[in-house]
């Protein structure tokens, strides 16, 4: 069996209770280890393989432009072609558009996140945004993309609905 690799690049957000709303929740009373690396090690066992770095572990609203420049050093000296950046929701779009213009030809990156945290919830689009984006590689060309609920978009095609909480 041949294995895709992904490189996943860590900006925070939700998905890993990097949210205020949520991280209080977490340290206080639930105590999750809500890490990627733990959610795809112990839960899932995956047929692919997969390295993680950590840019930074903020509520995207904190990100700022070098943030934004270290996430595009991090994609350009990746020695893999599949990227995947998981980020807030909330400037999600932005980073996007920022690193589009200057990342190297050939990489594939695709940012997700979540609304609600991918460990301790019962109903949470943490996964299935996680999942998607790992089987949506293959049917992709070179460049930058947004993945949430079951789309995946060039990111100046996409807004956040906060009505609906979904992307459209």
């Amino acid at each position: 069996m041949n294995r895709r690799h992904f490189h996943i690049i860590k900006m925070g957000g939700t998905i890993e209770f990097k949210d205020p709303a949520y991280q209080e929740i977490n340290q206080k009373l639930m105590k999750l280890d809500s890490s990627i690396e733990s959610y795809l090690k112990n839960l899932i066992k995956p047929h692919f393989t997969y390295s993680i770095e950590v840019v930074c572990e903020k509520d995207s609203r904190d990100v700022d432009e070098k943030d934004r420049e270290t996430l595009v050093n991090a994609v350009n000296s990746s020695d893999h072609e599949n990227i995947v950046i998981t980020h807030g929701t909330f400037t999600m779009k932005e980073t996007a558009l920022y690193i589009k213009e200057r990342i190297n030809p050939g990489k594939k990156v695709i940012f997700t996140g979540s609304m609600v945290p991918i460990i301790g919830f019962t109903v949470s689009d943490a996964g299935f945004n996680l999942g998607f984006v790992m089987g949506s590689f293959g049917s992709i060309e070179d460049g930058v993309y947004l993945s949430m609920n079951g789309i995946v978009v060039k990111p100046e095609m996409v807004e956040k609905n906060i009505e609906e909480f979904r992307f459209e």
